[in-house]
């Protein structure tokens, strides 16, 4: 009895190894060339990119993939659900519409263009051609998110050899999104104007002299009175800045020395009192504007080399737009004629700089 059942086990062992393993060799060989060009494989490299967030903004969806399947691809079908899961139910994000969708860029594998489209379903087509290795994308516009931030949404994916999203699967796939409420941020650049006068000062306003009086002298039909003061001035408004010198001419009482109407030169014997803001010789007084701002300017009454004038309220320099930063020289001339009555003869001429922001 053992005999024979030792000899039935090599009998078996015998033709299975001889007979079962190149069967077994064969059915491996045909699934390793029949199922893969068969059976639906996975979208490689999915991906889901929204330019706008926001619940309920109108944004541009790109999505992206690989195509796997070595076969030809007629139309690709695109359903929004809330879930990704292929075989369940799709039910539409709340919100959601893809009715209006256009197809505004594609790359890759390309080709499509809408064959139709719904709140929720959008169906490539191209004529059907063979697939190829590199990654595609297809951007569409016009896409309403949906209203909701406190859950993800699901894009479902399938390729087709048909033209119109129907028929056996080919690839398939799906991609997750979200749209939430951004965080904001604001921010300001607070409003300056930076603005000083003193005898001297620095073309930054870091440093002045710290002094606001000048004693011109004795007055003299036969010569000229000078003085000299200094301004800076800065600004980030869209509109510049304007200076404006206001104050009455020289006086003693009711003795009044008068200004200079238009921009005139200066006439010893004369009864004169002007100003400018560039550099003279005649007298040798002043100096032109500093600072690499060339924008801000001396308004042109003030800006002639020579001619000297003075209105109360005028304008005297400005710019258009942002200045940052300019020193100017205000030159000041006295003449009198020689029956001014004596006197001691002052005035105060105060700075204005407004910012036109």
């Amino acid at each position: 009895m053992q005999h024979k059942f030792f000899r039935f086990h090599i009998h078996v062992f015998t033709w299975r190894s001889v007979v079962s393993e190149d069967i077994i060799a064969l059915i491996l060989a045909l699934f390793i060339f029949i199922v893969p060009t068969s059976a639906a494989m996975r979208f490689q490299e999915r991906s889901l990119y929204i330019d706008d967030s926001q619940p309920g903004a109108t944004a541009s969806y790109t999505l992206s993939w690989r195509y796997m399947s070595p076969q030809p691809v007629g139309s690709v079908d695109i359903l929004f659900c809330n879930n990704p899961i292929p075989y369940e139910a799709c039910v539409k994000p709340a919100g959601l519409d893809a009715s209006n969708a256009v197809l505004s860029e594609q790359l890759g594998e390309i080709g499509f263009s809408i064959l139709s489209k719904s709140a929720n379903h959008i169906v490539l087509s191209r004529p059907p051609g063979m697939i190829s290795a590199i990654p595609a994308s297809y951007k569409f516009d016009n896409i309403i998110n949906p209203t909701g931030s406190t859950s993800a949404f699901a894009v479902r994916l399938r390729s087709h050899a048909s033209l119109n999203g129907t028929g056996p699967q080919i690839d398939f796939g799906s991609v997750r999104g979200q749209v939430t409420n951004g965080v904001g941020l604001e921010t300001q650049v607070p409003p300056m104007l930076i603005f000083c006068v003193a005898e001297e000062v620095s073309e930054g306003c870091t440093q002045t002299s710290e002094s606001n009086y000048t004693d011109m002298g004795q007055l003299n039909a036969r010569s000229t009175l000078l003085a000299q003061s200094q301004m800076a001035v800065g600004t980030n408004a869209s509109g510049g800045f304007v200076i404006t010198a206001n104050g009455s001419s020289m006086a003693a009482g009711t003795n009044v020395i008068d200004s200079i109407p238009t921009p005139t030169q200066s006439i010893q014997g004369v009864n004169q009192f002007g100003i400018n803001l560039v550099a003279n010789n005649t007298p040798v007084v002043g100096s032109d504007p500093e600072g690499e701002w060339a924008n801000a300017a001396a308004e042109i009454d003030y800006s002639i080399p020579n001619q000297y004038k003075y209105v109360s309220g005028d304008v005297i320099a400005y710019s258009p737009n942002v200045s940052l930063m300019k020193k100017f020289t205000v030159s000041y001339i006295v003449n009198s004629s020689p029956n001014l009555r004596a006197g001691v003869y002052t005035t105060t001429i105060s700075y204005i700089a407004s910012g036109r922001f």
